[in-house]
């Protein structure tokens, strides 16, 4: 009777124990690859800091930012910059924002990064409310220059069916940021406004680390959240510092390895982010500014 007893306790701890060793193994393999140089470039660039959706804890900052497009002949200066840098060493390059639906002149941008980057396979990531009434003009401009659409599902009615039809027809190829059959929800990635965390066990840690690399203005930050902090300092009046270090000037880089050599590794800004306490999957919400939803 005992040993039976064992028996079940032991089938039903090890599964659990199998899963917790499954979970050790690629959190060592993350990090193994967080400070692993790659090969080649990834990138993405927010051509809209500004959102038409407004989501709670929004790590772009999105319902405190500007009403701002990305420039597009600085966009064209920079994306020429990275070619002679990197020529065909892009892996690939993500507009989104914000919405990138609503800058006036993403016809313009998308024969930019085809110019440049076709071989990259551009991708829009969009929330997808706009994207059932683009202009026919819009797909083939998709299609021109290989762009794909990814869309983050959040829980809202849109006829997500109808668009992947629209891209159907035009060749265009309309997938989904998370999951086709999960909804977005709300993530919180806490910072530490004192800037006390560790900046080697936060990059460790962070999921952006050496994977979500960001352009903006002649400069690749580590990650979006150092580029966008202006907008937290500016609407809570915080002081969050960037310095030389948390950046890599495009124009004084003297080639593609020195930039990879640079992502692979922590920067200062990444005292701010307090690892330990991000919170995922909260039920999605509108914003509603208040400081609580990134601190």
């Amino acid at each position: 009777m005992i040993t039976y007893f064992i028996k079940k306790v032991v089938k039903a701890i090890l599964p659990y124990k199998i899963i917790v060793f499954r979970r050790k193994l690629a959190l060592k393999k993350q990090i193994k690859r967080r400070f692993t140089k790659k090969k080649k470039l990834t990138f993405e660039i927010s051509l809209v800091d500004h959102c038409n959706l407004n989501c709670q804890c929004c790590g772009a900052f999105a319902p405190i930012a500007d009403e701002k497009y990305y420039n597009v002949e600085k966009l064209e200066k920079e994306f020429k910059r990275i070619h002679e840098l990197a020529g065909d060493k892009i892996d690939f390059v993500r507009l989104l924002g914000g919405e990138p639906l609503l800058h006036p002149d993403l016809l313009k941008i998308f024969d930019i990064a085809g110019k440049y980057f076709s071989k990259a396979n551009p991708i829009l990531i969009t929330n997808g409310i706009l994207l059932e009434r683009q202009s026919h003009e819009f797909w083939v401009s998709c299609k021109k220059n290989n762009v794909k659409i990814s869309i983050t599902k959040y829980p809202i009615n849109l006829p997500f069916k109808k668009i992947e039809k629209i891209g159907k027809k035009h060749g265009v190829i309309v997938g989904y940021f998370n999951d086709k059959n999960i909804l977005k929800t709300s993530d919180k990635y806490t910072m530490d406004i004192t800037g006390s965390a560790d900046p080697t066990n936060s990059f460790k840690l962070c999921h952006a680390a050496n994977n979500c690399m960001a352009l903006d203005d002649g400069k690749i930050y580590p990650c979006s959240t150092i580029s966008r902090i202006k907008y937290f300092n500016k609407y809570f009046k915080a002081d969050l510092k960037i310095c030389d270090d948390d950046y890599i000037d495009i124009y004084k880089a003297n080639n593609l390895d020195e930039i990879l050599e640079f992502l692979c590794k922590p920067v200062p800004f990444c005292r701010y982010c307090d690892v330990g306490k991000w919170v995922y999957g909260l039920d999605w919400a509108v914003s509603k500014k208040n400081i609580s939803e990134w601190v």
